[in-house]
């Protein structure tokens, strides 16, 4: 399901998306758009298993919901930050939240061609 021409297909080597959120629903419609438009994906369930996966898998976009157990996605985002990989977040919630100035935000429910927007100005 190709939405866009400007995805990763065309690349060498697809770029790797670490999607994040403890509804395996949301998680499962992300990986399945973003893999028909040729990205790689991974999976986490809450902000510390991100943070394990980001050390193993070196993504370059992380795309983590705001209001999950165990570890936040602002938490998330701070411990991204203070290690100094510099990947890219996009945040998203349900839940009307303060957003963080320079950081990406989506809403859900979210539209899904503005979100592969988003995710392919950041890695286009």
């Amino acid at each position: 399901m190709s939405t866009s021409r400007s995805g990763p297909e065309h690349r060498a080597e697809a770029q790797t998306v670490l999607i994040v959120d403890d509804e395996p629903a949301i998680v499962d419609l992300l990986a399945k758009v973003l893999e028909g438009e040729g990205y790689s994906v991974e999976r986490a369930g809450d902000g510390r298993a991100a943070l394990s996966k980001v050390r193993e898998t070196h993504p370059d976009l992380v795309i983590a919901d705001v209001m999950m157990p165990v570890m936040s996605g602002f938490d998330l985002l701070d411990a991204l930050s203070g290690t100094g990989d510099g990947v890219p977040v996009i945040l998203m919630s349900a839940a009307v939240v303060s957003h963080r100035e320079g950081v990406p935000f989506i809403a859900k429910p979210f539209d899904l061609a503005e979100l592969l927007e988003l995710v392919n100005s950041h890695l286009g």
